[in-house]
């Protein structure tokens, strides 16, 4: 039995007092997801997507919403209004490598106007445990060897990472941190390897386009680049 299932509902406060309520990601949250992208300035959208992308397509929203919740899981963020229409906050999901048990690719957004109240910090929490409970043991990225941000965050960790190099192409294995399902907002590992990866990615600092491109739904067509 799983914590993180279908009922799963958690309420929680974040730094500036706001209400929020994570579950899983649901097929009806479609229009929710749709909104919530619209929602994205053009450089959160480049940020993530690599491109100036103005929508999410049909089958991009399907792929993201449609998921088993064992090899792609997805948690979201939501503000709740009684009446009206939900709105989408924020949304952390990992997909597991078939054919690598224990291992995942992870990605958070959050928008715009809720980053810095620990929203991303919340769901980077929640994604990992979920993650173990679902027996993923580790979460890898590419990036390119000559990205300076990456540079940085591999001088600054030491250990919980292998790493390989292939075609000026840097290949990053973190192990996840120990945490549980009922983990304290406040108590976040910010020094783990993991979540300073996923904090460089979610602000630019490092992008990996391959990573993206499977979190779509798509093969790989070009290497990962970075904006200097």
């Amino acid at each position: 039995m799983w914590f993180f299932d279908d009922s799963y509902r958690e309420v929680a406060t974040l730094r500036d007092g706001e209400t929020v309520v994570l579950r899983l990601v649901r097929p009806s949250d479609k229009e929710l997801m749709r909104r919530g992208f619209a929602k994205l300035s053009p450089e959160s959208r480049y940020t993530r997507f690599f491109t100036p992308k103005l929508s999410l397509t049909e089958d991009e929203l399907r792929y993201l919403t449609e998921i088993d919740h064992v090899h792609h899981l997805a948690i979201g963020a939501i503000r709740e209004h009684p009446g009206g229409e939900d709105e989408g906050l924020g949304v952390a999901r990992f997909i597991s490598l078939r054919d690598e048990p224990g291992t995942a690719e992870a990605a958070i957004a959050v928008l715009d106007e809720m980053q810095g109240k620990g929203l991303g910090s919340l769901l980077f929490m929640r994604l990992v445990a979920a993650a173990r409970e679902r027996g993923v043991e580790r979460v890898r990225c590419e990036v390119l060897g000559s990205n300076h941000g990456m540079q940085e965050f591999l001088k600054s960790v030491s250990v919980d990472r292998t790493l390989s190099v292939e075609s000026g192409v840097v290949r990053v294995e973190l192990t996840l941190p120990p945490m549980t399902p009922a983990e304290p907002p406040a108590e976040v590992p910010r020094d783990s390897a993991m979540y300073k990866l996923l904090r460089m990615v979610a602000r630019g600092a490092v992008e990996t386009r391959a990573v993206v491109a499977r979190m779509m739904g798509r093969p790989p067509s070009e290497p990962p680049i970075v904006h200097e």
